[in-house]
């Protein structure tokens, strides 16, 4: 029995230090728990500058009448001042212009005159413009693919109309709608007669230089893989290649359906009575949404090319600003009041004061 209660007394002290090291460490436990909640609450605390507790000082400008006049003010002589500067930068800035599509067959070759009457100093811009052609269209926007415009020429997953994607079997390189609508004229320029050429007629910095060295690549392979691939549009046309300068402002869509695109620079300086001579492959039709078809010369100023419209807006909105400060001054120097006189107002016992002329 001894034994037994013996046995029985070591087996319930046993058991009773089995308790005591398991409440320790759970008791261990819950005390890192309750640190790590500390550490997180702490993480997780704003910190105590002015920055986090919005304490930041400010400035909080008492708007009046007059200050808001002299606002319109300030407004209105900037604004004059740079459509003024704008308007006359666009007025030095020569241009010149023809149209040629109304004498131009179509897939035939013909040729115009352009008489340079003012000196035109280098580099000069040659643009193509086109009239009444959409680019903006959604589905005309979005109709390409860019990982077959970085090298995977057998990538048209992303190309929309069936007809720009594949043909005859084989993969169109590149696909979609803004590469089959790729404008396709030639030009060709001769000064008094010679032909410009090599830096003359430079073609090798007119598309964004981001375009060229990040946007659009060479097919993967070289050259060796385009036998693979079909590089017709749907009208028989040659598809270019993306790493084609004219094929990469063609892709920089416009935004309305009158616009210009850069086809080369002039680097050179034009004199009055030069005589420009256009020799030009007709190739990209019009007829069939009563486009038209333009070249344009252009020098450009440390503004840009001209424009007059930007000028005008800012002369409008100058003016606008300049009449509104003026009949706000007017008003306010023949109906001065003094600003927050509480004889104007009166108490409602509502918690609230209100205009006492109602």
């Amino acid at each position: 029995i001894k034994r037994r209660g013996r046995d029985r007394t070591l087996f319930v002290g046993g058991s009773s230090v089995f308790r005591s090291c398991d409440y320790t460490l759970k008791g261990a436990a819950t005390m890192d728990d309750e640190k790590d909640e500390m550490t997180a609450q702490i993480k997780r605390r704003v910190k105590n500058n002015s920055l986090y507790q919005q304490q930041i000082s400010a400035w909080r400008p008492l708007v009046t009448p007059t200050c808001i006049s002299w606002i319109f003010v300030v407004v209105a002589i900037l604004f004059l001042t740079l459509g003024a500067v704008i308007l006359d930068q666009s007025a030095k800035t020569l241009e010149l212009t023809k149209r040629y599509d109304d004498k131009c067959g179509n897939d035939a070759e013909c040729t115009i005159t352009l008489k340079v009457e003012e000196d035109m100093k280098g580099p000069i811009f040659f643009y193509y413009k086109l009239v009444n052609f959409y680019q903006n269209h959604r589905s005309y926007v979005m109709d390409y693919d860019i990982q077959q415009l970085q090298g995977d020429v057998d990538d048209t997953s992303s190309c929309s109309v069936e007809e720009t994607k594949t043909k005859d079997g084989k993969s169109t390189y590149p696909c979609g709608l803004i590469a089959n609508s790729f404008f396709n004229d030639v030009f060709t320029v001769y000064q008094n007669g010679r032909l410009l050429e090599g830096n003359e007629w430079d073609g090798s910095d007119i598309s964004w230089e981001s375009d060229r060295n990040t946007k659009f690549k060479g097919p993967d392979g070289g050259v060796a893989v385009l036998e693979e691939v079909n590089r017709n549009g749907t009208n028989g046309n040659r598809l270019p290649l993306p790493d084609d300068q004219n094929f990469q402002v063609w892709f920089r869509v416009a935004g309305l359906p009158r616009f210009n695109k850069l086809y080369r620079k002039i680097g050179m300086d034009l004199k009055k009575g030069d005589e420009l001579t256009i020799t030009i492959q007709n190739n990209f039709d019009v007829r069939k949404f009563n486009g038209e078809k333009h070249v344009f010369l252009s020098q450009v100023s440390w503004l840009g090319g001209s424009n007059f419209f930007l000028g005008s807006c800012y002369i409008i909105v100058g003016s606008l600003c300049a009449i509104y400060a003026i009949l706000m001054l007017s008003w306010r120097a023949h109906h001065a009041r003094p600003l927050g006189k509480m004889e104007y107002y009166e108490w409602t016992g509502l918690g609230r004061v209100v205009n006492a002329n109602g």
